[in-house]
């Protein structure tokens, strides 16, 4: 097994946001330059579904911890408008659907999408390169003036990219999917994205 350092992935993530603003395209923020209000405005997502997601994302986390360390370790949660999504690797197969059925009992959960690996759990490196293909992606998307990036949330799980939010046409989700599914790595990508309604 790969063993790397703190330190070391520290520094493989300040020089991955260098290069990406170095590209000319992609805002570094530091600092959190951009207020939750200001973010949430630019969003086709209203404050108050923004908070509920919030709160809904932290109770679940709260449950998994409680549940079990491998759980709360090795399992990933994004809400985005009360649906769930859930990734990450698990050794033990229980655990996955012990995930599911925790993220059910929280109020306000539309949807739970269970995209939990198992049998097998992902290393430093393939972390890593996960991390590096979802940086990319947003990378990408934040470079084309025909997709509105901001409503695209990316998670990456060994080589699958999961794409959730809300599209202003099926020719911009298009466009994004595409973009996406050329990123070096990506073995396949799966779309949640709602197309919005004219």
């Amino acid at each position: 097994m790969l063993f790397i350092s703190k330190k070391s992935l520290s520094l493989f993530f300040i020089t991955l946001i260098l290069i990406l603003s170095l590209s000319g395209c992609v805002p570094v923020i530091l600092g959190g330059g951009i207020g939750a209000a200001s973010y949430t405005a630019m969003r086709d997502k209203s404050v108050d579904s923004s908070i509920n997601d919030s709160k809904i994302e932290t109770l679940i986390k709260s449950r998994l911890y409680k549940i079990s360390s491998e759980l709360h370790s090795n399992v990933s949660v994004s809400v985005d408008r009360g649906c769930v999504l859930l990734t990450g690797a698990v050794s033990n197969p229980s655990l996955s659907s012990i995930a599911e059925k925790e993220s059910w009992k929280i109020p306000g959960v539309i949807v739970v999408d269970n995209n939990i690996i198992v049998g097998k759990t992902l290393g430093v490196t393939e972390t890593i390169k996960d991390g590096a293909i979802t940086s990319n992606a947003r990378g990408l998307l934040m470079c084309n003036s025909s997709v509105k990036s901001i409503n695209y949330k990316i998670k990456t799980t060994d080589g699958v990219v999961y794409v959730r939010g809300i599209a202003k046409s099926k020719a911009e989700l298009e466009t994004a999917l595409n973009s996406i599914k050329h990123i070096r790595g990506v073995k396949k990508v799966v779309s949640y994205v709602i197309v919005k309604s004219k």
